[in-house]
């Protein structure tokens, strides 16, 4: 009788094993995730800065280099047209695939207002770069505002 128990802490036994131990299917999951991950936000990469310096700055590659959502706005509004005024709008067109750093760039569509009509600009930046300030302006801009305070 007193071993009544044993089949029973056997069975606990072997599936406790059972759940410790990793399955295939798991790693393989793991692995797909980590993958998905890269592909979205890349691995951060330091590129041939002069091949990069190569392209104009705002071009797919060589994307302006900002702090998260809020540096590309912050970025874009201080962006000063060829005609010496601000930009009147700008909007997120989409993700443009991976820039030269290996992280997603977007694009945005800029706009100036002149006297021969509005003029659309696409300006690519990289959010990932809160370890650097872009102070040029972008390709087809004719200055950047400093920072409001």
């Amino acid at each position: 009788m007193k071993y009544s128990h044993l089949p029973l802490f056997v069975v606990a036994l072997s599936l406790i094993a059972c759940s410790s131990q990793p399955k295939p299917s798991e790693n393989s999951a793991d692995a797909e995730l980590a993958d998905a991950l890269k592909s979205v936000f890349g691995e951060r990469k330091q590129p041939n800065m002069a091949m990069v310096e190569k392209h104009p700055l705002g071009t797919p590659e060589n994307p302006v280099r900002v702090a998260m959502p809020i540096g590309q706005r912050d970025y874009l509004a201080r962006l000063v047209c060829d005609n010496g005024e601000q930009v009147s709008a700008f909007a997120r067109s989409g993700s443009a695939g991976i820039g030269p750093y290996g992280s997603m760039i977007d694009a945005y569509t800029v706009i100036c207002d002149t006297y021969q009509g509005a003029v659309e600009h696409t300006v690519f930046l990289d959010m990932y770069h809160a370890d650097y300030e872009e102070t040029r302006p972008a390709q087809g801009f004719k200055a950047l505002l400093p920072h409001k305070k």
